[in-house]
């Protein structure tokens, strides 16, 4: 694993305390990808069939199970469970030896009742740990447009069950399709499943998600990937941040996505230096590393960052702008998810106020590159206007997926 640790600026002051902004790189190694055989998948779809889904919604689902069939390989295995009130499998564990006898069977799928969607989801993971195999990547994909209303409801239980799974080998991403599903339940799905989590509103976008999440199966070198900032405990003090708000394990270091073979990960986190008065190199900190590769063996690997102090009243450093850019948009993911939380409490009002905001900041800030995120926090804040809940899940899945380098 290459690990690249650049500060926002390249030296400190002596007698001059600060908050140290750290831009951290992770690369997987890419040489893996040329020499080893891409792991099999066991991938099982589950797919909701409430009578929510009348219409656009279940043709979105159909076409996502039959797209996502059609990308498997003959070595690779599926299976497809359907829930509304009653949860029916229809496709049982199997190779994909056939994969245009399996996508008319997802055809036939019509829609039902309420949303069990705990129970669907439970289905989907218990075919799939059925066939675990330590070799393979082993997922469930759980699509729905609408929360958990029938069975088990309570999103910490849901979460609980998943992240057990988990433990076990077998993985959970989830799509939100449309406007009316639960963004919060299906975020904590994915992030208690060691996934990914996607908004989709378009059908034309399916082929292009499916591509990446059964490519990135396929080239992911590392899962159950954590990071512990340890701040130098000689400087007097352990004060840190981690701005991409990432999931905690249970001993609090944060919870990464997956690693995938040719796609770097980018952590922006802060340290707090205490005024230092010796006018020499110092170790400001180092990060703590680990993940669990395909053989299923468990890594860990540190990195450190070393800074020269200068002397007091020295010229102020020039900051380095690829930091301070990607700060930048971690700190407009925050306001996302802030607008998001107005917008649940019921003040749309102040959700288009703090957008609003956000962007006359970084119009002023004048840095280059800004502009991309200008124009979509603008957009957000027009969403905001015209249909709140769409608005609210566009602002959590451009949130979710800047705070995972996505």
């Amino acid at each position: 694993m290459h690990i690249e640790l650049r500060p926002l600026i390249p030296t400190l002051t002596a007698g001059q305390a600060t908050d140290l902004v750290i831009h951290a790189r992770l690369t997987p190694p890419t040489q893996a990808a040329r020499t080893q055989t891409p792991p099999r998948l066991n991938l099982a779809l589950v797919l909701d069939r409430s009578g929510s889904m009348d219409g656009q919604p279940l043709h979105m689902a159909r076409l996502a199970a039959q797209t996502a069939i059609r990308q498997l390989r003959p070595q690779d295995r599926v299976s497809l469970v359907t829930f509304d009130n009653r949860v029916t499998t229809v496709i049982p564990p199997q190779a994909v030896t056939d994969p245009e006898a399996l996508c008319a069977l997802v055809e036939t799928i019509t829609c039902g009742g309420s949303t069990a969607l705990h129970a669907g989801w439970l289905e989907g993971a218990t075919l799939c740990a059925q066939h675990l195999d330590p070799a393979a990547l082993n997922r469930v994909l759980l699509l729905s447009d609408g929360g958990a209303n029938q069975g088990e409801t309570d999103p910490l239980v849901i979460a609980n069950h998943v992240r057990g799974l988990t433990a076990l080998g077998v993985s959970t991403s989830t799509i939100g399709l449309g406007e009316h599903y639960d963004d919060q339940i299906m975020q904590a799905i994915a992030d208690a499943g060691d996934g990914n989590f996607e908004h989709i509103e378009n059908p034309a976008d399916l082929p292009r998600y499916f591509e990446q999440e059964l490519q990135g199966l396929s080239r992911t070198s590392g899962h159950t990937v954590s990071l512990g900032i340890e701040p130098n405990p000689a400087l007097g003090s352990r004060r840190h941040e981690l701005l991409n708000d990432l999931p905690r394990t249970d001993t609090g270091r944060a919870k990464l996505p997956n690693l995938i073979q040719g796609r770097p990960t980018d952590l922006i986190f802060t340290v707090h230096v205490p005024a230092q008065h010796a006018a020499n190199d110092l170790g400001v900190t180092r990060i703590r590393l680990a993940w669990t590769d395909r053989a299923g063996q468990r890594h860990v690997q540190r990195a450190q960052l070393n800074l020269p102090v200068q002397p007091a009243g020295s010229p102020e450093p020039a900051e380095n702008a690829d930091v301070r850019l990607l700060t930048e948009r971690l700190r407009a993911a925050r306001v996302r998810e802030e607008a998001v939380a107005h917008a649940v409490a019921g003040a749309p009002d102040m959700s288009r106020e703090r957008l609003s905001r956000e962007v006359r900041r970084l119009h002023n800030l004048g840095i280059h590159g800004l502009q991309g995120e200008i124009s979509a926090l603008t957009a957000l804040d027009e969403d905001f206007a015209q249909n709140v809940q769409l608005a609210q899940k566009r602002a959590r899945s451009q949130s979710y997926n800047t705070r995972r380098s996505k």
